[in-house]
């Protein structure tokens, strides 16, 4: 059964509701799954979502996660295990002894590691948090300075693995030759005016130019006022977790947190931008590393290993309902139903702006980035050319459209992996950001209607 229409919008309803009333995101998506389920197979719904999650568990990109997810929280607690984060954290404090400063350099970090917005989250997750939390800045407002750095910044640079992503798809829609779709890509780059403003908001709300209101403001007064640096449920997500068995920590040497991060980006980009095969070849390198140095024997190494691989355990779950919920989404025809209703409002002059802005609220309701590219270009593509719109602007809007998704969405994987490296429950960090993701996007809308009328 395919009910299809106003219907297809239950779910997300369910799980919204669910989530604001809860503050449980676990359940709360269960709760949607369930329902769209029984949308579709009635109360016999048990055994159809049995299979959609077994056919979940066999995604390639499922199994992508799961080695990310568990080799870099690994890595994490190994890194953490050899006093090499104390030592890259006690570096950055005689270098940077303010709030303000620890968070621009955050910013300006993410620039260099720009060809993956997981390495992004990661790498700053794992370098940066300790400092931050040594100056007493929320949780959330670190995830959020990494966050818009991430996915902003790698749907921008043309060396990324966005870039290349996206750039296959279009060679294979508009039937270019080898090369070309890079070439459009980097049209594209000036008109991704989310990305844009979504990056060059965080120096911004860093500086106090755009003051700190709503949940991030109640965030920063929690911080000041009781200590607390994280809000409640954030152990249940955090990669960092206190060692079970109290395990001394060494003197910390930056070195063991510089040169291994080295690696890790330096194998990423020769396995061809591939963040699980970079963490394991960096595993491997600390394990001869830290032994070579005396800093952690074989059980140590291993039991940290183990360790922060538990860690990682919700993420990886979250992320597999949040595959499942797309899933049910796809079949209750969410996506096309609405696409649809917006048809009515597209025209040249309008075409950029109602695409950001439909497309954008799709990619935030279902969290999805690289998934709406491979369903929105063939329906953009063919019908900017029908209308005789501006192709560059309509596969930028599209572009911005998934880049939002990505960085505002409480379940895009994005979202789930920076709360997991900095230790902030990933629904307080989607609300804190949320009002400061707003105004990026309506500044992005102001510019995608003032761009769609200047191009007729």
């Amino acid at each position: 059964m395919n009910p299809g229409g106003w219907v297809s919008l239950l779910p997300i309803t369910v799980l919204l509701t669910t989530v604001l009333v809860t503050r449980r995101s676990l359940e709360s998506m269960l709760a949607a799954i369930i329902a769209g389920f029984v949308l579709t197979d009635g109360l016999a719904f048990f055994p159809s979502m049995l299979e959609a999650i077994s056919r979940v568990m066999q995604d390639p990109t499922i199994g992508f996660v799961i080695l990310l997810c568990s080799s870099m929280g690994a890595l994490v607690a190994v890194l953490d295990r050899s006093g090499g984060t104390r030592g890259f954290g006690d570096r950055v404090s005689s270098w940077v002894s303010t709030r303000r400063g620890v968070l621009l350099a955050t910013w300006v970090m993410s620039l260099f590691i720009f060809i993956d917005d997981f390495l992004i989250s990661l790498t700053l997750g794992t370098c940066m948090t300790p400092s931050a939390d040594r100056l007493k800045v929320p949780k959330e407002m670190t995830a959020y300075v990494i966050n818009s750095s991430a996915a902003p910044v790698a749907s921008l640079v043309p060396i990324s693995a966005w870039a290349v992503f996206i750039a296959a798809l279009l060679e294979k829609q508009l039937g270019l030759p080898a090369g070309e779709g890079l070439a459009l890509f980097i049209k594209t780059i000036p008109f991704n005016f989310y990305a844009w403003f979504a990056f060059f908001m965080v120096p911004l709300v860093v500086a106090g130019v755009v003051p700190v209101f709503g949940p991030m403001k109640r965030a920063e007064e929690r911080a000041r006022t009781t200590g607390v640096l994280a809000p409640p449920g954030s152990d249940l997500i955090a990669m960092r977790k206190p060692s079970s068995g109290g395990v001394e920590v060494p003197e910390g040497k930056a070195r063991n947190l510089v040169l291994p991060l080295l690696v890790l980006i330096t194998a990423t980009m020769a396995f061809g931008v591939n963040l699980y095969k970079g963490a394991f070849t960096t595993l491997f390198f600390c394990a001869v590393y830290y032994r070579l140095q005396g800093v952690m024997t074989v059980p140590r190494f291993t039991g940290a290993c183990l360790e922060g691989i538990g860690n990682m355990v919700f993420p990886i779950v979250f992320t597999c309902l949040a595959f499942t919920f797309n899933q049910v989404n796809s079949e209750l025809g969410l996506i096309p139903y609405i696409i649809g209703k917006a048809a009515p409002l597209l025209s040249p002059a309008l075409f950029p702006l109602v695409i950001f802005v439909i497309l954008g609220l799709v990619a935030f309701l279902v969290g999805i980035s690289w998934s709406l590219y491979l369903i929105a270009f063939p329906l953009v593509i063919p019908l900017a050319q029908a209308l005789g719109a501006d192709l560059v602007l309509a596969v930028a809007a599209t572009i911005a459209a998934g880049t939002l998704g990505q960085h505002c969405c409480f379940y895009s994987d994005g979202t789930i992996l920076v709360s997991a490296a900095t230790g902030c429950d990933n629904i307080s960090h989607a609300l804190s950001q949320l009002p400061f993701a707003m105004i990026a996007a309506g500044l992005a809308c102001a510019a995608f209607l003032a761009a769609g009328v200047l191009s007729i």
